[in-house]
């Protein structure tokens, strides 16, 4: 029995990837906005923030906050969803994750009023001030793939809109929310909850219009390196895991790690994922043959 299937987009889940990205400094030379991005971002905000976000890790306290948003009844719009979370009770708060998680912040209400205090003045600072055709699309994008998934098949579909991920059902899932992101393209954030998983995708939307489309260029330059190249030929038709990968191309698994984050974020490989973790890899070549197809509508 295949898991059920939700597009979910609300202007809370774009702040919060925003949020994410500027945490997650380790991959700023991998995401679309460029290294610059966290650095124009961090010169208008202020001393209070800057501090609060440094303290924050991209820990269970943040990921347990992904969920209490997901569960939020009132997320039209950013607003009204801080003010659902600035309203809750301690009580009320492990009522809501309870039928989710069993670990719980040591300290409830302290932890509240510090996300609190980093979703508002984020939202304050810097994500009132975005782009608002950013949400737009998103909205679009989200809506265009609720209308195709009416009719499709479950695994086909994710392995589309993610651009490459297969989510086994080994860990009991049951609800898959699939959620697009813009700020942390072209790379994919997953938090699960046993039964449940957030997958925050890449949307695919380019940060500005642009002759050459991104994604054709990202595919491109990921295959301008012969040890991928000879990653993807080991691949074939089979699957598999990480380690047989590296042992085969014969170089460091950090170098092997490199390359396989950027085939995959070029969407071509499957990713084949328990929980939170890749198990193994293979071919897509629906990758290569999108990246014709836009090759070829570039060059006419």
């Amino acid at each position: 029995m295949d898991y059920e299937v939700e597009v979910q987009f609300q202007p809370i889940n774009e702040l919060m990837s925003s949020i994410h990205t500027f945490i997650c400094k380790k991959s700023n030379k991998k995401i679309e906005l460029g290294t610059s991005w966290a650095a124009e971002v961090s010169s208008g905000l202020s001393s209070g923030l800057l501090e609060a976000l440094e303290e924050t890790d991209l820990d269970n306290d943040w990921k347990l906050l992904n969920l209490l948003l997901y569960l939020c009844p009132v997320k039209e719009t950013v607003e009204s969803t801080l003010q659902w979370l600035e309203s809750l009770s301690v009580g009320e708060m492990y009522e809501t994750l309870a039928g989710h998680v069993s670990v719980f912040p040591v300290q409830m209400e302290q932890y509240r009023s510090k996300m609190f205090f980093l979703l508002s003045e984020w939202n304050r600072q810097y994500f009132s001030n975005c782009n608002p055709d950013i949400t737009v699309r998103l909205q679009q994008h989200a809506e265009e793939r609720r209308q195709t998934l009416n009719g499709s098949a479950v695994a086909d579909f994710v392995n589309k809109t993610t651009n490459g991920f297969y989510f086994m059902q080994g860990e009991g899932l049951r609800r898959l929310v699939l959620i697009p992101q813009f700020h942390f393209q072209p790379i994919n954030i997953i938090y699960n909850f046993g039964p449940l998983t957030l997958c925050h995708y890449a949307a695919r939307i380019p940060a500005l219009e642009e002759e050459i489309p991104p994604f054709m260029h990202r595919t491109l330059r990921s295959l301008g390196e012969k040890s991928r190249l000879k990653i993807l030929k080991s691949l074939g038709g089979e699957r598999k895991s990480f380690t047989e990968i590296a042992k085969q191309a014969g170089i460091s698994k950090g170098i092997v790690h490199d390359h396989i984050s950027s085939l995959r974020s070029a969407g071509l490989l499957n990713a084949y994922i328990e929980g939170e973790n890749v198990t193994a890899y293979s071919l897509r070549l629906e990758g290569i043959q999108q990246m014709n197809d836009q090759l070829l509508a570039y060059l006419k």
